[in-house]
């Protein structure tokens, strides 16, 4: 999916292009939600990439990485955000390990460029500890992030995909990986498969982006709680045990910018209590809860 970002865009297909399987082994499927759409920026690859470019409305993630899915015609489906850059050898190593592991949905490794401010350092400290938390070493991941992982096609619509009913919310991919174990799909990680992932730069987004994903958090443990497939106090530990987690990715900072992240993660999880605390009221007072429709 892209969406109005499309010097990001740009970056990204480069990256693509620059893939060590041959450009005639895949296909890309760019489903455009831009306003307006960006297909004079697919039109600079149209020579160097096999492109499938979709346009339409903005589904939020889950629906609109479903409709890719449905466009495309490859057994495995790898996922990769508009703002993301792959290493060269990306998709080679992440398909590959799809194929060596049958019913496994692999997840690659998030790397972040160089924190250029306190937003993008705090946004590197959070995805830090939130690794650590849901996937300790020797032990196999909790959690694969959306932005990087692939799945045999089959076996992604098997379970009907991404549930569309969580919009432009986050926690989506949260919400599959917990059905796809529930399925008795295995989960596997992929560090050699690596992409850039650009962080938020400027408080706005910073806060708009948590405000989000707690919002998410509230609608994931809602149809969580319907499939009895665990409760939220599991995840509770990850909040009340935070300094564990972000001692050593606090460590790396210097001095100065230690003071503002460690600012700007009480700022984190202001946001993400607010958001939560809003879908919860908007679930459960306005009356705003589709919910009781049948899950995927």
């Amino acid at each position: 999916m892209t969406h109005s970002r499309p010097l990001s865009l740009r970056r990204c297909l480069e990256s693509l292009v620059a893939q060590t399987m041959p450009q005639e082994a895949f296909e890309l499927v760019v489903v455009d939600v831009s306003t307006p759409e960006v297909g004079y920026v697919l039109a600079e690859f149209a020579d160097r990439l096999h492109l499938i470019h979709h346009v339409g409305p903005n589904l939020g993630v889950a629906g609109n990485r479903n409709t890719g899915v449905a466009r495309a015609e490859a057994p495995v489906i790898a996922f990769l955000d508009d703002d993301c850059v792959a290493a060269p050898d990306w998709l080679e190593r992440i398909t590959a390990r799809v194929e060596a592991n049958p019913r496994c949905l692999v997840g690659g490794l998030v790397e972040h460029p160089a924190p250029a401010n306190s937003y993008a350092a705090a946004g590197q400290v959070i995805t830090e500890a939130v690794d650590a938390f849901f996937n300790p070493p020797g032990s196999e991941p909790r959690f694969l992030p959306g932005l990087n992982f692939a799945v045999e096609r089959e076996g992604y619509l098997a379970i009907g995909g991404c549930d569309g009913r969580f919009g432009r919310l986050a926690a989506e991919d949260r919400d599959f990986i917990d059905r796809w174990r529930i399925a008795s799909g295995g989960l596997v990680a992929c560090p050699d498969a690596v992409v850039r992932h650009e962080h938020r730069a400027a408080l706005r987004g910073f806060v708009r982006q948590y405000f989000n994903y707690g919002r998410g958090a509230w609608r994931y443990h809602s149809l969580r709680r319907k499939r009895s497939s665990g409760r939220m106090a599991e995840d509770l530990r990850l909040h009340l045990g935070l300094p564990s987690y972000l001692g050593q990715p606090l460590g790396r900072l210097a001095p100065g910018m230690k003071a503002r992240v460690i600012a700007l993660l009480g700022v984190w999880q202001l946001a993400n209590l607010a958001g939560f605390l809003w879908q919860g009221a908007l679930e459960t007072i306005v009356g705003r809860n589709d919910l009781e429709k049948s899950s995927p």
